[in-house]
């Protein structure tokens, strides 16, 4: 909004202009007013347009600032020594050897992590906690800023002085990976210029053309061995939507969608014919490419077999009234979030088995799981899946049905297996826990306090809130474990 400064004078031809006849000279004053207006405009535009070229050059600048000192971070950690003093074997008297983590509460050993490796997960999980991003995201950002601060110094320069955006420097580093220095130095001095121009799309694709006459492998060697990266990721997307992408070979991809493309064609001229479909109905192309693509994944014929709707293992809560059609209260899909209850009932519906959960109509805290499931291990895992949702290290967000149970408090140093006592986590995360310098605690309600190697504190809290689960029956198949006649005196982390 323009301030009360920036406020223009009325349009002399508007409607509460008061017109003087047609005179020429009222007509030249009209004129001159108009074009007063017109270029007024033209100046608040170009101000703002330069603040907002002002804010852009300052987050290229920041990311090149960042950039350096995640580089910093990394060249620190990488040295062996430092590597060393962030292991946690380095205050005992001893190594520890192998470790145990308990998947779903059974013992088993393994290997422990070398010193460099301890150091690079660390930083990692530091980072990401710190900046609030995902394991991942804070690896390729480390990743990146070392490449930028070593090889690629040019391109960290035109950006610490706002002549490009990180995002350009992000396409400048995949089109000069795996090329020779000396050959990527020429590239990389031969696209700034054009960097400082182009959009990100129109670099990427002059970049990849240049890159092709340079690169020492040929691209049938490159596409053989890129087919190992091949795979599908699914992402939660808001209003009970999904989205699943394939990373395939471009024949394959571009074959597939075709595909789609002329089966949604063909449909879509069935049902334009079809006089009982109302107009308001009849599907889109890319609504039909979608319905298609589910019915093949979904239904359709594979080599391994048929198809037939849903049969996913995934665990879905559902209200008991909604459930009888008398409320339409969401559904909850593990490790996704609410649903509507039309899905949550189809999909129940077609389910070859449920188990009771018998929940408070306004608090939500269990009251029962039922007698027909009353094994102990079996319904504390299920209570524990539900509650959790997810792995419980900050910031993952791994499904519980793809996690691990973790002790908070170790097993064989006391720690119970009680609800109050046990968490998901993932597996990386699990061992991040067990090898490192994190540490946690469980304080009640299922919240869990996590302490870095920095000092630093986060909290992640349970993704249901529940009841305590019925006390299970002490189990007498698991011996009091024995101390170890080598184990050191300050206790292993498990």
């Amino acid at each position: 909004m323009s301030s009360p400064a920036e406020q223009f004078p009325p349009d002399p031809d508007g409607p509460d202009h008061d017109a003087r006849g047609p005179d020429a000279g009222a007509h030249e004053h009209a004129h001159r007013r108009r074009h007063t207006l017109q270029e007024q405009a033209r100046t608040t535009l170009a101000r703002k347009v330069a603040k907002a070229q002002k804010a852009h050059r300052s987050i290229a600048k920041a990311n090149a600032k960042r950039a350096r000192v995640l580089a910093d971070l990394q060249q620190w950690s990488s040295d062996p020594m430092n590597a060393k003093l962030l292991n946690p074997d380095y205050a005992l008297e001893r190594a520890r050897g192998p470790v145990l983590t308990d998947a779903q509460a059974s013992p088993r050993t393994i290997a422990a992590w070398e010193d460099q490796e301890i150091a690079r997960r660390t930083v990692i999980s530091e980072v990401a906690c710190a900046l609030h991003v995902a394991d991942r995201t804070a690896e390729n950002l480390i990743g990146e800023s070392a490449l930028f601060a070593g090889p690629m110094t040019l391109t960290l320069t035109a950006m610490s002085q706002g002549e490009i955006s990180y995002r350009h420097g992000q396409v400048l580093m995949e089109q000069l990976s795996f090329i020779s220095l000396e050959e990527a130095a020429e590239l990389e001095a031969e696209l700034l210029p054009a960097a400082k121009d182009l959009t990100v799309g129109k670099l990427k694709v002059k970049a990849r053309r240049l890159r092709e006459h340079r690169h020492p492998e040929t691209l049938t060697t490159r596409a053989t061995a890129a087919i190992a990266d091949r795979g599908v990721w699914w992402e939660g997307r808001p209003d009970g939507m999904g989205t699943l992408t394939w990373y395939g070979t471009a024949a394959q991809t571009q074959a597939a969608h075709d595909r789609l493309t002329r089966i949604a064609q063909a449909t879509q001229d069935a049902e334009r014919q079809d006089d009982n479909i109302p107009e308001d109905q009849r599907r889109t192309i890319g609504q039909i490419c979608a319905d298609a693509l589910a019915d093949l994944t979904l239904d359709g014929v594979t080599p391994t077999g048929t198809g037939g709707g849903i049969h996913g293992q995934v665990m879905i809560t559902v209200p008991v009234l909604t459930l009888l059609g008398r409320t339409e209260e969401p559904g909850f899909l593990e490790g996704y979030g609410p649903i509507p209850a039309d899905v949550a009932r189809e999909i129940t519906g077609g389910a070859p088995s449920l188990t009771r959960l018998l929940t408070h109509p306004e608090t939500g805290a269990v009251l029962s799981v039922g007698k027909e499931h009353y094994t102990v291990p079996a319904d504390l895992r299920r209570w524990l899946r539900l509650r959790d949702g997810t792995c419980r290290f900050p910031g993952c967000t791994r499904p519980a049905s793809r996690s691990e149970i973790d002790h908070t408090t170790a097993w064989e140093h006391g720690g119970p297996t009680d609800y109050d006592n046990l968490a998901h986590l993932c597996g990386p995360h699990h061992r991040l826990k067990h090898q490192t310098l994190w540490s946690v605690v469980q304080e009640p309600g299922g919240v869990l306090v996590w302490t870095s190697p920095a000092g630093a504190t986060h909290r992640t809290y349970p993704e249901t809130t529940l009841g305590p689960p019925p006390t299970p029956t002490p189990r007498s198949d698991r011996p009091t474990p024995e101390p170890r006649p080598d184990a050191p005196d300050t206790p292993p982390p498990f």
